[in-house]
């Protein structure tokens, strides 16, 4: 069984931190410019507030499912199924976006490889180590994480070294790349995104529910692991990144770069330490990578036994390596259509991921309802009820108003998951009013 620390470094590695800055950065900086220092600092206090929720409800009802079972519980299955479902349909991109995320990096030691190859060699070589035995995954896990942290640190080391209080500007009234060399103020649609996306790059205190069947005692343990590691990871992402930006030199050269973080560290730090970094963040990918596989293979792992979708694809989701006990089957999965979630692209798959618009909002009604119906016990309570609910169910909306916004793709991203939503609830209550039943969704193997 884990303990709490050890859940702790499987969750810092799957949100990962130097992900976060060093990928979820770039494309921020590309999306807004300046205005990923606001999107990091309001995002990681949206995402350490919402991590509260994710606390409250896992120290209840535990399981590998991650906080379906509190949903269930709480709002039933009506309300329940179709956030499992759209949550699946997320999943996948968003461990695409990971394996997307290296190209650039792995391109600087690797120039003959493609993008493609290098995203679908990090999924598969990922799965392998994550089918292994779990205390073996995390020792693997902890070894990455010192790179991860060196890395952070040598980025935010060299920021706080090259600070120019000019760029106090920069934060305050955001400019992005309008052009070749030319700058634009940051319209207000698009810090809203940022803001969105921010909060998801912080986001993911949640990957520890997902272990609570490796975990000692974890109804009692959950709650403040998961509470801890959202106040951390909202730190660790947010600081180095707004450091970054107050350094910054040649801002119109930095933000148009392909990587603007590593474009960052060469001007600053010279090619060498930045190749150094940049080996550091391919680590660091990997070991999200990894971890993140490890914690959607058990959520998949729990839907099937579930029974959620289709008979064949619950036999598979069911199937555990005997020696480790992986769930091995969920790990083909997600290989295999992760892998084609990869040729999606950069923008598309960041907006698509953020758009789980149902995750606060369920959550938020989950732990009112919960509250004043008197089944949530005192394993974990949330210190601000229940103003933390009602951020939760207003981020949902901002969630949706910014999607819609931007035509290129966020519209299209949130039009696509509120159907999905909408199907799957339909599903559902027609399954049930004729006679077909509901999924059982316990999503837990503990008592």
């Amino acid at each position: 069984m884990l303990s709490p620390g050890e859940v702790f470094l499987l969750t810092i590695s799957a949100l990962s931190p130097v992900f976060s800055v060093f990928i979820g950065g770039n494309v921020i900086l590309h999306l807004a410019g300046t205005g990923a220092a606001i999107g990091f600092i309001a995002g990681g206090l949206i995402a350490a507030t919402l991590a509260l929720l994710f606390a409250e409800l896992s120290a209840n009802y535990p399981g590998a499912g991650g906080v379906y079972p509190a949903l269930n519980a709480i709002l039933g299955p009506r309300w329940t199924y179709p956030f499992v479902i759209l949550r699946t349909v997320i999943m996948f991109p968003l461990l695409a976006f990971g394996a997307v995320g290296a190209g650039p990096y792995i391109r600087l030691f690797l120039p003959w490889l493609s993008p493609d190859a290098a995203a679908l060699g990090l999924l598969v070589f990922a799965a392998l180590i994550a089918s292994s035995q779990i205390r073996r995954g995390a020792q693997v896990i902890a070894i990455f994480l010192v790179i991860e942290m060196t890395a952070l640190a040598v980025l935010a080391g060299s920021a706080l070294i090259h600070f120019k209080a000019g760029n106090i500007g920069l934060v305050l009234n955001p400019v992005m790349v309008a052009g070749h060399e030319s700058l634009a103020a940051t319209p207000p649609v698009t810090m809203a995104l940022a803001v969105v996306t921010g909060a998801l790059m912080a986001a993911g205190a949640d990957w520890a529910t997902f272990f609570a069947e490796d975990m000692h005692d974890a109804k009692r343990r959950m709650g403040p692991v998961v509470a801890f590691t959202g106040l951390v990871a909202a730190l660790l992402i947010a600081v180095p990144t707004v450091l970054m930006i107050l350094a910054m030199d040649d801002v119109p050269a930095t933000l148009g770069a392909e990587a603007p973080m590593a474009h960052f560290l060469e001007r600053s730090t010279g090619p060498v330490v930045s190749a150094l970094v940049s080996l550091g963040v391919i680590a660091a990918i990997i070991n999200s990578v990894i971890a993140i596989m490890m914690a959607m293979s058990r959520q998949l792992h729990a839907m099937g036994r579930d029974g959620v979708f289709i008979a064949p694809v619950n036999r598979l989701l069911r199937v555990i390596n005997p020696r480790t006990n992986a769930p091995t089957g969920a790990l083909i999965l997600l290989v295999l259509v992760g892998g084609l979630c990869t040729f999606l692209g950069e923008r598309q798959l960041v907006i698509l991921t953020s758009g789980n618009f149902s995750e606060c909002l369920l959550l938020g009604l989950a732990v009112l309802a919960g509250r004043q119906a008197g089944v949530l016990s005192d394993h974990f309570r949330i210190p601000l009820y229940p103003v933390v609910p009602a951020v939760g169910l207003l981020f949902s909306v901002s969630i949706i108003a910014a999607g819609l916004a931007d035509a290129e793709a966020g519209r299209f991203s949130v039009s696509l998951l509120v159907s999905v939503f909408v199907a799957a609830f339909l599903w559902h209550e027609w399954a049930r009013r004729t006679g077909r039943g509901t999924v059982r969704l316990t999503g837990s193997d503990l008592e």
